[in-house]
């Protein structure tokens, strides 16, 4: 009888932890995604004016990354591009100095994600404030951009509530860490090669 019940109780055991290292390897490898080379020129643009643009396209013009740029970009900016970058993240300074409001923003970004998604142009989402980037106003805009792009990219402190993990993995969408902003000097090269 002992002996039933030690073998059950390891099977028990053993089913459980193979489904936590199954689940586990699941949700690494959905957080661990290969920086994908995606086609250029790429527009990129903030959604919800945050200034983490700035330095987004700072970086991408010292790279010479074949790029357009426009704060307040429209449809008609579209033309010829092949992957859309939207910084999201939000700033009521940003958005008072752009002279939009937030519900004006958003219908710029939505109907950017809906023209790339006509031409089959992929959109990456990135958040490069981190942990100290995560506010109300900011989560509202995320929880309802992040579901809608094709790759998050976010500093890894910003994802710390899980808010980007769940929405990778509820809508499928690859999720890569950055350990800081900083990091983003040698990922947009590698994301947005430049052709020999």
């Amino acid at each position: 009888m002992k002996g039933r019940m030690y073998i059950r109780s390891f099977l028990i055991i053993s089913l459980t932890f193979l489904i936590t290292v199954i689940a586990s390897a699941t949700l690494l490898a959905q957080q661990t995604q290969e920086v994908p080379k995606l086609p250029t020129p790429f527009l990129l643009t903030p959604a919800g004016q945050t200034p983490d643009t700035l330095m987004a396209k700072i970086l991408a013009e010292r790279a010479k990354l074949d790029m357009k740029f426009a704060r307040l970009a429209t449809v008609s900016d579209m033309k010829g591009v092949q992957t859309l970058l939207l910084i999201m993240g939000t700033s009521m300074k940003g958005l008072g100095t752009a002279g939009v409001k937030l519900e004006d923003e958003m219908g710029r970004v939505n109907k950017l994600i809906a023209e790339a998604r006509k031409n089959n142009v992929k959109v990456v989402g990135m958040h490069l404030g981190g942990a100290e980037g995560r506010d109300k106003l900011t989560d509202s805009v995320l929880s309802k951009l992040a579901p809608k792009v094709d790759y998050l990219v976010v500093v890894k402190s910003g994802d710390r509530d899980g808010l980007f993990t769940k929405i990778a993995n509820e809508k499928k969408i690859p999720l890569i860490y950055m350990k800081t902003v900083l990091t983003l000097k040698t990922l947009l090269p590698e994301m947005f090669p430049v052709s020999q």
